[in-house]
């Protein structure tokens, strides 16, 4: 078995590179303030697609229609600009399809 000596030009240059990519992986990690998503129309389209998903694969299950209700409500109230209430309905109905909401 033989070493390869590492010289010390190229350590340093490995530190460097390490050092720099931990660097920009730090600073493209969103504040812990901005993780908390601002809930826009887009959170409504979000858990409707996330919904129309998981509806497809859970549409004879005994709760299905109980949530299709509940997500008929959201969609209504998202259409008419009462996001937070629709995003809350839209979590509501996936959550009785046993999901985690995405947003």
């Amino acid at each position: 078995m033989r070493h390869t000596p590492t010289f010390p030009k190229e350590a340093s240059l490995v530190a460097a590179l390490g050092a720099a990519l931990l660097a920009a992986g730090i600073a493209m990690t969103p504040a812990a303030s901005a993780q908390t998503q601002a809930l826009d129309d887009d959170t409504c389209a979000r858990l409707n697609a996330q919904y129309n998903y998981v509806s497809k694969f859970k549409a004879g299950l005994p709760y299905a229609d109980d949530a299709r209700a509940v997500r008929e409500e959201a969609v209504e109230n998202c259409r008419a600009g009462n996001t937070e209430e629709g995003a809350d309905q839209l979590r509501e109905a996936l959550r009785t399809l046993l999901v985690d909401p995405a947003a």
